[in-house]
This record gives C-alpha cells, structure tokens and sequence, in this order.
C-alpha cells in the first residue's frame, strides 16, 4: 500500500479509516476508488487538511451545517457541493475511532452478521461502525446538505437576472 504523509479529501475519496502505527501514532487507511493509502495523519487531521484546502476551518464548516441541519448530531462536513464531496462521519469527530465516509460513493448499506457494511461505487465491501438506519440517517443529513449549497448557489445565479439596468451596451462572453 502506498504511503503518504499529508492527505486532503478529493473526489475519489471514500472512506478515511483510523489506524494505528507500530510507534502507536494515529494515522489513516484512506479508501480512494481505485487504490488504498496509508497516511500519517489521522483522519481528523486529514478533515482539518480538507477543510482548510476548501476554504475554511473545519469547526467554520459544521457551523455552517448546523445553520441548515438545525439540532442535529454528529454533523456531515461539505468539501464541495459541485462534486457532492460531503463527509459523514460514522462516530462522533472526536473520537479516535470515528471513519469518515464520502456518502457519495456509497452505492448501498447493509447488515451481515451482526456488521454494518457499506458497498461502494468500485464494489468494495467496508465494514462501518453504527447501525444501518443511523448511516442513512447521516447519508440524508449529508444529501439534504449539499442540496441545500446547490439550491443557494442556483439563486445567487438567478440573481444576476434582476439587475437594475439592461443589458444592452454590454459584450457577453
């Protein structure tokens, strides 16, 4: 498996799994669509690098998702509505054993003995903390997230119909 010291969340993200060093540092087995790394860095660092990269600090971005998810927990993270790269995360942030799933890649959710697995758009099988109906709560929680972004960006283009003035006189490009 490769490794690599820093990581931010990219499209072909799909899972940041915790793991721990020989040393007993906590690093991150990070599922991509088509490869596996190792990073060392753990997986809330890596969601701290994320959001950072995405233009603002991870705790600016749940936020921001409390405003639109009012009351609940355990909050998904939107790097990018554009390409529906929104987190979830399978435990509490806080804790050293929480995975962060990209519920975009998450083709289906299901139980097999006794085990909460989720299936991915390359067919990989990874097995999640949580039960099944708490993973699709967090995967609508992180939908209704970024529609919410895509639905606000669409006015602010709409905007742009109800200037003051025509026009006309203006080169459109």
């Amino acid at each position: 498996m490769l490794m690599k010291e820093s990581y931010a969340v990219w499209r072909e993200t799909m899972v940041v799994k915790p793991m721990y060093a020989e040393n007993g540092e906590l690093w991150s087995v990070v599922h991509e669509l088509y490869k596996k790394l190792i990073v060392k860095m753990s997986p809330r660092e890596i969601m701290n690098r994320s959001c950072i990269h995405a233009g603002a600090s991870y705790q600016g971005m749940i936020d921001a998702a409390k405003l639109i998810l009012p009351g609940k927990k355990m909050l998904p993270v939107c790097l990018s509505p554009g390409y529906r790269i929104c987190m979830v995360p399978t435990l509490s942030p806080d804790s050293e054993e929480c995975m962060w799933v990209s519920y975009h890649h998450v083709k289906k959710v299901f139980e097999k003995n006794n085990r909460t697995i989720i299936e991915c758009r390359n067919r990989e099988e990874i097995e999640i903390q949580g039960s099944v109906e708490s993973f699709l709560t967090k995967s609508g929680h992180a939908q209704q997230l970024v529609l919410t972004y895509l639905d606000r960006q669409e006015e602010m283009w709409d905007l742009s119909s109800h200037v003051a003035e025509s026009y006309e006189g203006y080169e459109v490009y």
